[in-house]
């Protein structure tokens, strides 16, 4: 079956075909290089400190989480179900993504 991954905005994941094709970080990683045509969600951009910004952080999670659903919905009209989801919350050329645990357990 045509199926695809679903990745995230700012991630890296390696430097292997479908490695790239979930690798978001850096353009000059995918120069010259085929990549599968999957779906990409925004990561949550919270603001610190943390405490003083819960409102906000909230919200920018819940839209996230939102853009996640509508994309597993529109790749399965379009044939090409998620499979699965890739996000690499601590990286090392892509950096530390952090996400509150709420975030992490409504994704899953």
């Amino acid at each position: 079956p045509d199926l695809s991954i679903l990745s995230f905005e700012g991630a890296f994941h390696g430097r292997t075909i479908a490695a790239l094709s979930t690798t978001h970080s850096k353009s000059i990683h995918k120069l010259d290089v085929p990549a599968f045509q999957w779906p990409i969600a925004p990561f949550p951009q919270l603001r610190y400190p943390l405490t003083e910004h819960t409102r906000h952080n909230a919200e920018e999670e819940a839209r996230c989480l939102q853009k996640v659903e509508d994309l597993i919905k529109e790749y399965k009209e379009k044939g090409r179900p998620v499979a699965g989801v890739v996000v690499e919350p601590i990286q090392s050329e892509g950096g530390d993504k952090y996400a509150s645990v709420e975030f992490f357990a409504e994704l899953r």
